[in-house]
């Protein structure tokens, strides 16, 4: 071989070695570039139900820890209806009601949830220091409801963690003329009822959509868009 050939493969040779490199790294960017980013896992709002011991209460008072007055604070949906503080009342449940003993229990003839719910001499006493945790003045309190965060139709428990002073407002409804309904989420709570009972719906997924955000779920006469 020349000394003039070989001298300009020496030259080439570090060239096509760059050149073979870049394209590979380019190759390499526009394959990685293509590649649809990968799933984000979505972010747990909020503590998880609860599993109250027995129905939540006895005759000496509601189950679970009192917050300090004070430390509790209502939040506000975007159509304006109120939601309890996840770190105050996360929602509680009773084990004794399952999907699968409905009808012996909260779908049962002739009713249920007077036979789990508390005297007025114990939810009042419960009453006054909720609403004291979440800063509201025991002067308002014509204006709020102690409520059933997951209802006691729906399997919930009258401890401390599932319960919240409810403002009795009708924000995106109207009432309906019922005794029982104060306010926007009891039309909710019985529309959930129904479909519950009526296979529409399943216990978790309603006790779920009541604890994390009662005012997302739409229970018709269909079937049921519990939000989740």
């Amino acid at each position: 071989m020349k000394s003039s050939t070989r001298a300009f493969l020496i030259v080439l040779l570090p060239a096509l070695i760059v050149l073979g490199i870049g394209l590979a790294t380019w190759a390499a960017l526009g394959s990685a570039e293509s590649k649809p980013p990968a799933p984000v896992s979505p972010a747990v709002s909020g503590p998880a139900l609860v599993t109250a011991s027995g129905h939540g209460w006895s005759q000496e008072g509601v189950d679970g820890p009192m917050p300090s007055p004070g430390t509790c604070h209502l939040r506000w949906t975007e159509a304006h209806e109120p939601l309890p503080d996840p770190a105050c009342t996360p929602g509680a449940i009773d084990a004794a009601v399952s999907q699968a003993n409905l009808a012996q229990t909260v779908c049962r003839k002739g009713g249920y949830t007077s036979s789990v719910r508390p005297p007025v001499s114990v939810t009042d006493k419960a009453k006054a220091r909720i609403m004291a945790a979440y800063g509201i003045p025991a002067s308002d309190a014509s204006k709020y409801e102690l409520d059933h965060l997951v209802p006691l139709a729906d399997g919930g428990a009258s401890d401390i963690r599932n319960l919240w002073p409810e403002p009795n407002t009708f924000a995106s409804g109207k009432p309906s003329g019922s005794a029982f309904v104060h306010n926007d989420k009891d039309q909710v709570e019985q529309d959930a009822f129904a479909a519950l009972c009526a296979g529409r719906a399943t216990l978790e997924s309603i006790q779920r959509t009541m604890a994390g955000d009662w005012s997302a779920a739409h229970y018709t006469g269909g079937a049921a868009d519990d939000g989740n």
